[in-house]
């Protein structure tokens, strides 16, 4: 719901009730905007009042939110309560002893938030519920990177001292999977060039940014959908069609790509693309 709603639905009572239709001398079948102008008493009064209502509804609505979020997350012994706890981990803190919680009495906010390196978790299991994979990452200037191989002897202890008695912990710290893309761009002559870039100037590399937003901002451990990328760069101004010619991923030290068949979850739980990997064939649509 919008304020531009709310305050619509605050208009339509105001212009059908029969006193105000009387007093103002308004005109059956015409909307509140024909009859008022934006900056008249009624209009700015109707608008401060929608903006109330919307933020008490939005405020609601991110109450609920995290409530929900919460009741999911800290729920204990399930995958997600084990992803929340990798990320209440404070990188050299001490457990207070014979509990699983730190005791930050003394520490800052901005301390405990140095502290907390791992900024991204995500935790499956096996279908046999024999091992829980945990998938970590830190985070430099907007990029998601693995932890230090410190940061991972102590995240890896930390894990040994909160951990259910029996329960059998992977912990995949890695580079980004490797994203191979090729696509063939079809484009309108008017807007954009032969190398993809804007004619008026406002953006060299439209096509690759909007390619490289889709990639990075991908949920940690979420699901690369080949349908999802095609459907976002067709709302990139002057292209026309969007044809993926192929997608294919590797992790770790594999040397070949692996075809992607309609979607894929990254190893690692995050993609990087470089520039070798991004393979454009731009065509006038003419």
């Amino acid at each position: 719901m919008t304020i531009s709603e709310v305050k619509k639905q605050i208009t339509d009572v105001f212009i059908s009730n029969e006193t105000v239709k009387n007093l103002y001398g308004l005109e059956e079948g015409k909307t509140f905007e024909e009859q008022f102008l934006p900056l008249s008493l009624e209009s700015i009064f109707s608008y401060t009042v929608a903006s109330a209502i919307w933020l008490i509804y939005a405020v609601i609505e991110q109450f609920k939110t995290d409530i929900q979020a919460l009741l999911r997350n800290e729920k204990a012994h399930t995958a997600n309560w084990y992803a929340t706890r990798a990320k209440d981990f404070q990188f050299g803190c001490d457990l207070t002893v014979d509990t699983d919680s730190y005791d930050n009495s003394a520490l800052t906010d901005e301390q405990i938030e140095a502290a907390k390196i791992i900024k991204f978790a995500a935790a499956t299991e096996t279908e046999d519920q024999s091992i829980l994979f945990l998938k970590i990452a830190n985070e430099n200037g907007g990029n998601k990177q693995p932890v230090t191989d410190v940061q991972l002897i102590a995240f890896k202890a930390y894990l040994g001292r909160i951990k259910d008695a029996g329960v059998r912990i992977s912990v995949i710290n890695a580079q980004p999977d490797d994203l191979r893309l090729e696509l063939d761009i079809y484009y309108n002559p008017l807007i954009l060039g032969s190398d993809g870039s804007r004619l008026d100037g406002a953006d060299e590399t439209p096509v690759q940014n909007m390619i490289r937003d889709y990639v990075s901002n991908l949920s940690f451990n979420g699901l690369y959908v080949n349908q999802s990328l095609v459907d976002r760069l067709q709302t990139v101004e002057g292209i026309e069609i969007a044809e993926l010619k192929g997608a294919s991923s590797r992790y770790g030290d594999q040397v070949n790509f692996t075809v992607i068949n309609a979607r894929s979850r990254p190893y690692a739980g995050y993609y990087k693309i470089t520039d070798d990997n991004l393979i454009l064939n731009f065509i006038a649509n003419e």
